[in-house]
């Protein structure tokens, strides 16, 4: 019979060679590499397709949706720790992007200060042209893909430079300045530098730089506001220490 990890062990205490007692982590490394990757795809697929490059529908069909669904099959038959951080990021992610579209819906839909471009991006994903349809497949992946992706990517780099013991100012100007750049940044960048992208997304104007500016500071405040509320227990999952020294590590390195 195939073997199938025991749900109750650690893959590093799995994965160890039973004669050495050394612990493992390369399957842990691995699976985050896995998790950093899916969650950069959804925004990736849009510059993708507003250059040219490869449809989103292909994207999706053929990358996206295949390692998304490896990921939820390795939660299910080998969980181990991280799968817990994903999740909180994944939440938070689209907690922020739910805050940050009261504020973009309102000056979309109540202000007129410019268009919403998230139902054509929708067409785009499943290659039809229904306006309905692609409302909803375009704000499913705008809260899954690009909201949670990017809250589990803010997270896990967030646990491995250590900010889970940094001081709330820190937290929240790191996560703030991530949502700014590289995320609004690429966002303008692929508006400004693809050919028509501005016709397929939105006009650089004074007021759309803005309005999506305060949009991305708003995402960044609320995600890192969860990344606080989360920190100490996403830091019972994260069994490493920070690439960047700490207080903390300092302390423990103290003999």
């Amino acid at each position: 019979m195939p073997h199938i990890l025991d749900p109750t062990v650690p893959d590093e205490l799995e994965h160890a060679p039973p004669s050495t007692g050394r612990v493992r982590h390369h399957w842990a490394f691995t699976r985050i590499g896995l998790y950093l990757l899916l969650a950069s795809l959804p925004l990736l697929a849009i510059s993708a397709q507003v250059f040219g490059v490869v449809s989103m529908n292909a994207t999706g069909a053929l990358v996206i949706i295949p390692l998304a669904a490896i990921l939820v099959v390795l939660c299910v038959f080998a969980p181990h720790p991280v799968d817990r951080i994903v999740g909180h990021g994944l939440f938070w992610g689209m907690f922020a992007c739910l805050v940050y579209d009261v504020f973009r819906l309102d000056t979309v839909y109540l202000l007129g200060l410019w268009g919403d471009f998230i139902p054509r991006m929708g067409t785009w994903v499943h290659a039809g042209s229904d306006a309905r349809t692609g409302a909803i497949v375009g704000y499913l992946w705008r809260y899954l893909g690009d909201g949670g992706g990017i809250g589990i990517g803010f997270f896990l780099l967030a646990l491995t430079f250590g900010l889970q013991h940094r001081s709330r100012r820190t937290v929240l100007v790191a996560f703030v300045a991530f949502a700014v750049a590289p995320v609004w940044a690429g966002l303008i960048g692929t508006v400004a530098l693809s050919p028509g992208g501005q016709q397929k997304m939105f006009p650089l104007t004074p007021t759309t730089i803005v309005l999506s500016l305060i949009g991305h500071l708003i995402f960044g405040l609320v995600l890192g506001l969860g990344f606080l509320r989360a920190r100490a227990r996403l830091a019972r999952h994260w069994p490493w220490r920070p690439l960047l020294p700490t207080r903390q590590a300092a302390q423990a390195d103290t003999p």
